[in-house]
């Protein structure tokens, strides 16, 4: 993050340059690149700061039920070799805290609390999560297989389902 007087020291090509690298439109005077720049940080702060509250909230202990269902996920997402990543074809894997806080989310009542988790509460959540429209979760092999995570596949929703289920029960 550039500070107000790195910013107000750079030159135009400078500005342009930074404002390259943050993906933002680089036109104009000095005075407009300073402003989007400021504004493009500013957002991403915003964003950090909303990410690190959505992990803090999904790190949160909840029941025994929740523990469970979560620990049944890990284990089978570690044993099967796949994984959750944000929307197609992205390399940016879904941190388990952001599954855990979506979970607790939509497993929430308000006010009164908690409703009971289930297993079948968990995969609707997990194949149905679409944070405001942001792109839902695909799954993608995290091995040297290159398998396909996808409903014509073997490796499909009724494959994480069963093998999940499986290892639910032995919990």
């Amino acid at each position: 993050m550039y500070t107000l007087i790195q910013l107000s020291q750079s030159n135009k090509t400078e500005l342009q340059s930074i404002c390259v690298d943050y993906g933002i439109k680089s036109s104009g005077n000095i005075s407009d690149l300073i402003t989007r720049i400021r504004f493009h940080q500013e957002k991403i702060q915003k964003e950090e700061e909303a990410k690190k509250q959505l992990l803090a909230n999904g790190a949160k202990p909840r029941c025994e039920e929740f523990e469970k269902i979560i620990r049944a996920f890990e284990m089978w997402c570690s044993k099967e070799g796949f994984a959750p990543f944000k929307g197609y074809n992205t390399m940016e894997k879904v941190h388990i805290n952001e599954v855990r806080a979506s979970f607790a989310d939509y497993n929430s009542e308000g006010e009164d609390g908690e409703i009971a988790p289930n297993l079948s509460e968990f995969f609707f959540c997990l194949f149905n999560w679409d944070a405001d429209n942001k792109g839902s979760w695909e799954f993608y092999d995290t091995t040297e297989q290159d398998r396909e995570f996808d409903c014509d596949s073997m490796y499909n929703s009724n494959w994480l389902v069963a093998g999940m289920t499986e290892i639910y029960n032995t919990l």
